[in-house]
């Protein structure tokens, strides 16, 4: 963690690159219990519906689901990426499974060729291909509990897979199944200073328009929801990253106190020392690991 602590940008595409070559290395001991440990699966139609699994050593008993939904600006990701950065995120999947979490990494649609709420809907589909398919996942998968985690735009997606209420309704009994969400470094609105979504902005893409971005940012699908549905959403958790850019830091603390405002409880983690790259990429190296293990204590405080 100390070459992330050198780094005085915080600008993503500036430290992105430096980063990974900081945890590439750190990664490659564990090559061969990630590869092994890796399950493919196919949920749905297009090469895109997709998702990996990693299952608990540990089978005295059932184990929840973790979803681990990656960012990469709507534009980018998939659940293995390319060499040589191609153990994340099984990092991420080994770590969560060694820790009781039969832990799913799925693949979802990226812009232009998926729109608004398409990446949710995804979401969505890879949950309820868990939920039928327990053969698949292992005689200890608990797939009555599931859990998200999301990173950046995967965050995005995940709220609007929450908060959008046409999403969910296509398969409501699925939301019972859904017991917490923790939302890292995650946009909950594009309108802070710094920031500026125009007409070929990645968001506008995704969303349709500048003014659709707005619209429908979670923010403002948060605070459009009625007090029923507020009282009906699972525990949420927000992390921030130290070294994120500022106004995502900004966004970050407005949907937090939103949340506060309507009587949620939702603990705010800082992953310290990490920019928004080390965050996950640090995972298994045994390097800033602090913010993981909150996670995985939060989650079991349930």
């Amino acid at each position: 963690m100390e070459a992330v602590s050198q780094m005085k940008a915080t600008d993503i595409m500036t430290i992105l690159f430096p980063t990974i070559s900081v945890f590439v290395p750190l990664l490659e001991p564990k090559r061969e219990e990630i590869t092994k440990a890796r399950k493919t699966f196919k949920y749905g139609a297009t090469d895109r519906h997709q998702l990996d699994v990693y299952t608990p050593s540990d089978t005295s008993k059932k184990h929840p689901l973790l979803f681990w939904v990656y960012g990469g600006g709507f534009v980018t990701g998939e659940r293995t990426l390319a060499a040589p950065i191609d153990l994340a995120y099984g990092n991420i999947g080994v770590y969560f499974a060694a820790r009781g979490f039969v832990t799913i990494v799925p693949d979802y649609r990226l812009t232009p060729g998926a729109t608004y709420p398409g990446a949710a809907e995804d979401l969505r589909d890879a949950l309820a291909w868990t939920v039928s398919h327990p053969d698949e996942l292992g005689p200890t998968a608990d797939t009555a509990s599931a859990y998200f985690l999301a990173h950046s735009a995967g965050g995005v997606h995940a709220l609007t897979l929450l908060l959008e209420p046409s999403v969910l309704s296509a398969a409501p009994k699925l939301r019972a199944h859904i017991k917490g969400a923790i939302i890292a470094s995650a946009p909950s609105h594009f309108e802070p200073v710094g920031h500026d979504v125009g007409p070929r902005d990645a968001t506008s893409m995704y969303y349709g328009s500048p003014e659709a971005t707005m619209a429908h940012a979670p923010l403002t699908l948060f605070r459009a929801l009625p007090d029923e549905a507020v009282k009906s959403l699972p525990p949420l958790a927000l992390i921030e990253c130290e070294r994120d850019p500022e106004w995502f830091k900004v966004v970050i603390g407005d949907f937090h106190k939103a949340l506060v405002e309507r009587g949620m409880k939702a603990p705010l983690i800082l992953a310290q020392g990490h920019n928004h790259i080390s965050f996950s990429y640090a995972i298994s190296t045994g390097q800033g690991e602090g913010w993981a293990e909150e996670v995985v204590a939060w989650i079991k405080s349930l």
